[in-house]
């Protein structure tokens, strides 16, 4: 006795004049002439031995489900990733990131380089010199996630490592932080 089974949304197997079943994606698409809208099929492609794309078929239809289902389910993990990596690279408290800029450019002078990239935050402030004539070096870590904590990351270490001519109270800082 066959079994039913559901296919994901976005895919469908089809069987062709070769007897054997393609499993394809399926995208709708609004038309404004057509109510139910355009569908449109592509099919599923593999890279074979020699670099070279080929449909991915099948002999049994089971086989073509079971290759759908799958793509479904890594469709639903990269989504959910894309989303998790969204939700890390946001800038959630921008009042803090405009904060922690605005304490770096007053100790240094400078308006810090932020860049994101895959997996991290880089910030780089360039080398500058003090107003009683110190040299302090250029500032760089990509270590944090998110942009707020590099940038809190580079305002603290830039503030423990000021020069003499520049020290405020512990107070003062705190005050800043906490604002």
């Amino acid at each position: 006795m066959p079994t039913r089974q559901t296919l994901p949304h976005g895919y469908a197997v089809v069987q062709l004049d070769d007897k054997q079943w393609y499993p394809v994606h399926v995208t709708h698409y609004y038309d404004p002439h057509n109510p139910d809208g355009t569908i449109s099929l592509s099919s599923c492609l593999e890279m074979n031995q020699e670099k070279e794309f080929r449909d991915v078929r099948y002999a049994r239809r089971e086989d073509a489900l079971h290759y759908v289902q799958q793509q479904a389910l890594n469709d639903e993990h990269n989504e959910r990733h894309k989303w998790e990596r969204v939700t890390i690279e946001s800038d959630l408290y921008p009042e803090r990131c405009v904060h922690a800029l605005a304490l770096i450019e007053e100790i240094t002078g400078h308006t810090p380089t932020v860049r994101r990239w895959t997996h991290n935050v880089n910030v780089e402030i360039p080398s500058y010199k003090c107003s009683c004539g110190k040299y302090h070096r250029s500032y760089w870590d990509d270590s944090q996630e998110t942009i707020e904590d590099a940038l809190q990351r580079a305002a603290e270490y830039l503030y423990e490592h000021r020069c003499c001519c520049t020290t405020t109270s512990v107070h003062e800082y705190e005050q800043r932080v906490a604002a």
